[in-house]
């Protein structure tokens, strides 16, 4: 019979901390929760406990995207792998690609998941982590987003590029939404307003048109 270690308590801890992190940070935003309230929620007595783990606020945040945003990573290079050349500017695939790895998680069942409320959060917070997170846990949203400028670029190249930025991070707070707020109604039990798939297809129908509203870039 195999031996199997038991789960180092250190590992359990910081687990748990980043569970509690992720919860309230969803719930009340990243500046509203205290580092000492985040502890007390994920059971410890010391009110230094995430300092210990952690240090600081922004190396929690930064912990947190490491920890839940590495496997959404690799789905996203395994999407944009499969994706075939002609299609690297087509914008419904790209969304579709940028969107679903997070719609997958939000839904998995692996783990009660605030995750997609987090990063609406984060994102309508306008938070910005310094410096960047690394390719092995970000690259694959960075090459997608790349992907997605590119074609508007290409579309529509006398538009200033302020302009196409406004429209990402409008697509942005549109899928980030949409998902907390499935993420949220899943939570509570209920069920989602359309079928997942279908839910994803008007979704990305949605972000396109917000990132396309001249349709400059479904003529081409």
């Amino acid at each position: 019979m195999s031996y199997t270690p038991p789960v180092d308590v250190k590992t359990r801890t910081r687990a748990r901390i980043l569970d509690a992190a992720e919860r309230l940070f969803a719930e009340r935003g990243i500046a509203a929760v205290s580092l000492r309230e985040i502890g007390a929620a994920a059971g410890q007595r010391n009110n230094s406990a995430v300092q210990y783990h952690f240090g600081t606020r922004e190396a929690l945040v930064r912990a947190l995207y490491e920890d839940r945003l590495a496997p959404l990573n690799l789905r996203r290079l395994d999407l944009l792998a499969a994706l075939p050349d002609e299609r690297r500017d087509d914008l419904s695939a790209l969304v579709d690609i940028h969107l679903r790895p997070l719609a997958e998680a939000m839904r998995d069942g692996a783990r009660e998941s605030h995750y997609a409320r987090f990063v609406h959060r984060f994102t309508l917070e306008g938070e910005v982590l310094s410096p960047p997170l690394g390719a092995d846990v970000a690259g694959g949203v960075r090459a997608v987003t790349a992907l997605i400028e590119d074609t508007l670029a290409a579309a529509e190249p006398d538009t200033p590029p302020a302009v196409h930025a406004t429209r990402l991070r409008l697509m942005l707070l549109l899928v980030t939404a949409t998902l907390a707020d499935s993420e949220r109604r899943l939570d509570r039990g209920a069920e989602l307003p359309l079928p997942f798939e279908d839910l994803l297809i008007e979704l990305a129908d949605a972000a396109v048109a917000v990132l396309d509203p001249t349709g400059a870039v479904r003529r081409r």
